[in-house]
C-alpha cells in the first residue's frame, strides 16, 4: 500500500542545507554496512533514533532519541514541523532519517520486523530529490515519487527501491504511530 498523502511542500531549502554538509553523510555508516542489509547503496543521516544505534537496538529499541546533528540542520527541523504539524519529540514520533540511495542503486527487497516495526506502524517517505527513473514499490503497489511529496506505505510489507537515473535519490523517513 502506498499512499500519496500531500504535495507541494518546498524541500529545497532542506536539500540544500543538507548538500552543504556531506561530511553528515559519514557519521552513522552501519546501515549500510550490515552483513546481509538490503540498504547496502544508501547512505544515511540520523536526525532521531535509538540511544545506542547497534544491531539489536534497531529492531527492539521502542525509544527515539534526537541526535545532535538535528542542530546542523535547522531549516530541514522546519521543514519537518511543517510537514509533521508537531515537534519531532512529540509522542508518537519515531526515528528520523535522511536517506540517500546513490545512483543506479537500489534497495533490495525486504520486510521490516520486530518489536519496533510493530509499534510504530506508519512510515512516511518526505521526498527531497527524485526523478521519474525511480522506483518505489511496495507489496503490489508501484510508484515514482517526486519532490515535495509525502507517501505512507507499509514497512512491514515488503518493500523495495530502484534508482535508474544518474543522480541521488533523497528522501527523510519519519516513523510514526498511527494511534498516537
Amino acid at each position: 500500500m502506498l499512499n500519496l498523502i500531500a504535495k507541494g511542500f518546498d524541500v529545497q531549502a532542506a536539500l540544500d542545507e543538507i548538500e552543504a554538509r556531506p561530511v553528515l553523510w559519514s557519521l552513522f555508516t552501519g546501515r549500510q554496512k550490515a552483513e546481509g542489509s538490503a540498504h547496502h547503496d544508501t547512505e544515511c543521516i540520523i536526525l532521531r533514533g535509538p540511544a545506542v544505534p547497534d544491531a539489536q537496538s534497531v529492531f527492539t529499541d521502542l525509544v527515539a532519541h534526537d541526535y545532535p546533528v538535528l542542530y546542523a540542520l535547522p531549516k530541514t527541523v522546519e521543514l519537518l514541523r511543517a510537514v509533521l504539524g508537531t515537534h519531532l519529540a512529540d509522542h508518537g514520533i519515531g526515528r528520523v532519517m535522511i536517506v540517500k540511495l546513490k545512483a543506479k542503486g537500489e534497495i533490495d527487497s525486504h520486510i521490516d520486523e520486530g518489536p519496533y516495526a510493530e509499534w510504530y506502524d506508519t512510515r512516511l517517505h518526505l521526498v527531497l530529490s527524485s526523478t521519474s527513473l525511480n522506483t518505489f514499490q511496495n507489496g503490489y503497489d508501484f510508484a515514482q515519487c517526486m519532490p515535495g511529496e509525502l507517501w505512507q506505505f507499509d514497512h512491514r510489507d515488503t518493500h523495495s527501491y530502484q534508482n535508474h537515473s544518474d543522480t541521488d535519490r533523497i528522501h527523510i523517513i519519519i516513523d510514526a504511530r498511527s494511534n498516537a
